[in-house]
């Protein structure tokens, strides 16, 4: 006896399938040197997975308490409890249950699968090159889509009971009251509020972004200038990182590569300036 009460092993089967793809066009060539020209870059990658075998009774296993691998499902499949809204009668928060039928006080076993999981369907990059005389500019977007994760930030930032230690969201104050029946954040006082964070789906998001990831706009000086100098060629340029970001997302950072992320330090905005000099 070793005291093993488990054995990790390779078992069931899933199946990828998808396409890459790398596009590079000169939209405008230049003909003699100083001429405007621009490239444009595109690179795409497609992927689904389907599960095909999962080797138990059902064709089913719980991953944790909201996630599943079921056959035919894809793997890490969110599986929770579906959120409807908030209850006007009382301000508390409403769910359904696994017939479909209203409850304010779901269990495990209310769980649906939701064919949404945190692997990216799609994504990849785009930009151009682009020169003027001696001016250059470069640009690279990223993109990501089909990725759905928890958003534990924006669940933090509308939690009641952090009032007075965190930093809230002023969505708190649209909060249902007696005079404010018809609203999306619950009583700031519901009798069950907190269900909804461990397998329900109201903070599940959808995190698709667009990101500028790279800029870079400089100088090439020319060689009149340095030619009778110890330099060969010298150039200034700024450069911007991660600049500005389209999402949907409310968290810190839809970039985050893990499914329920919570006060993580998001991708930074960084810009920059430098002076090239070769000898």
């Amino acid at each position: 006896m070793n005291g093993q009460a488990s054995i990790n092993a390779n078992s069931g089967s899933l199946e990828n399938r998808g396409w890459d793809a790398q596009i590079s066009y000169n939209l405008f060539e230049a003909k003699e040197a100083g001429d405007f020209g621009m490239t444009l870059n595109f690179v795409g990658n497609y992927n689904t997975n389907e599960i095909l075998e999962v080797p138990t009774e059902d064709g089913t296993r719980d991953i944790g308490t909201n996630q599943i691998l079921a056959e035919g499902g894809v793997i890490g499949e969110w599986y929770m409890a579906r959120y409807v809204g908030v209850n006007p009668a009382n301000g508390n928060l409403l769910f359904q249950d696994i017939d479909g039928n209203l409850t304010e006080n779901p269990t495990t076993a209310d769980r649906v699968r939701t064919g949404l999981n945190v692997t990216p369907e799609y994504q990849g990059s785009f930009g151009f090159d682009m020169n003027y005389k001696n001016f250059f500019l470069t640009t690279q977007f990223n993109y990501v889509g089909g990725v759905d994760r928890i958003d534990f930030d924006l669940d933090g930032l509308q939690d009641p009971g952090n009032i007075g230690t965190f930093q809230m969201s002023r969505d708190l104050e649209r909060a249902w009251t007696p005079d404010n029946r018809i609203t999306d954040i619950p009583s700031l006082t519901a009798s069950n509020l907190g269900v909804e964070a461990n397998f329900t789906d109201r903070y599940l998001r959808e995190s698709d972004f667009v990101r500028l990831r790279f800029a870079q706009f400089g100088y090439n000086f020319p060689t009149s200038l340095t030619e009778k100098s110890f330099i060969n060629n010298a150039r200034v340029f700024v450069n911007a990182e991660n600049l500005v970001t389209f999402s949907k997302w409310r968290g810190f950072d839809a970039e985050m590569p893990d499914g329920s992320t919570q006060y993580e330090y998001p991708t930074p905005r960084i810009v920059t300036v430098g002076l090239e000099l070769n000898f």
